[in-house]
């Protein structure tokens, strides 16, 4: 009899557990679905995209004839430069970091492709080249171009402090966008600790991010150049389906221990009768 007494706590417990499960998935699109509105005001995703008239002569037809983003980058990266307005002095003014996580570049948009070479955690490296100036290089870092395929980015690498190298004379090549994510998340949170004035709300912080991460996307849709995969974000995502799966796993292990206890509850009290009379 007291082995027969867990089913029915532990029941409980479990279901009790599996809605946390059930809620932070919807807790995860909601917030999805209001990034993807605040993103909205940077670029009009109701209408069809068509490319510009003259775009169709640039880089004889770069995205749009599918031509591989590493051989048009640097002119790419010069028009996005002519094409983004400036206003005064912006808050980037650290220049260097220890790296939070590993790095690695590749020759393609694709991890199975030639790993061309990888720059370790603890590295310290300049995040941004220009400092004085307050906002980062685009096509350098953690600001790159994007690809045709979602979640990966053209972009020159991250120097190594006192290199002396010149960010305008490196190589474009290819890098997850979730890996410079970590590294200008990381950045913008060591900026707001050294911010002398009010610092930015953990909001602030995370739209901060999330523009810098997309500002030749945003550049490069407004001129009807190209319409990134990467300006919206994922209703749901593989993190959610994870979620959902452990809710449904936990609430049917839940439900199956307190039909479990139910059933034997119910023997027993048949035991007593038929004991009785």
């Amino acid at each position: 009899m007291e082995r027969k007494r867990w089913k029915k706590p532990t029941g409980v417990i479990l279901l009790l557990a599996s809605f946390f499960f059930l809620i932070w998935p919807g807790f995860r699109v909601w917030k999805a679905a209001e990034l993807n509105a605040v993103l909205e005001n940077l670029y009009d995703s109701s209408k069809e995209f068509t490319y510009s008239e003259l775009y169709t002569s640039f880089l004889q037809g770069g995205y749009c004839k599918n031509i591989p983003v590493k051989d048009m980058a640097g002119e790419l990266t010069k028009y996005v430069d002519s094409n983004t307005v400036i206003g005064g002095a912006g808050p980037f003014s650290l220049e260097t970091m220890e790296l939070p996580v590993d790095i690695t570049y590749y020759s393609a948009p694709d991890t199975d492709s030639q790993a061309v070479f990888e720059i370790s955690m603890g590295t310290e490296i300049v995040v941004n080249p220009q400092p004085e100036g307050g906002w980062m290089a685009n096509g350098y870092g953690c600001v790159g171009l994007p690809d045709y395929t979602r979640g990966w980015r053209c972009v020159r690498p991250f120097m190594e402090a006192g290199s002396g190298e010149d960010p305008e004379k490196l190589p474009y090549y290819y890098v997850p966008m979730e890996d410079l994510e970590t590294i200008l998340r990381q950045y913008v949170h060591k900026v707001n600790e050294n911010r002398e004035i009010a610092p930015w709300s953990a909001e602030q912080e995370n739209l901060f991010v999330e523009q810098h991460l997309r500002n030749c996307d945003s550049v490069l849709y407004s001129l009807g150049i190209f319409s990134s995969p990467d300006l919206s974000y994922p209703i749901w995502d593989t993190w959610d389906t994870v979620l959902l799966g452990g809710f449904i796993a936990l609430f049917l292990a839940g439900s199956i221990l307190l039909l479990l206890s139910r059933n034997e509850w119910a023997q027993d009290e048949k035991r007593k009768i038929n004991g009785a009379s």
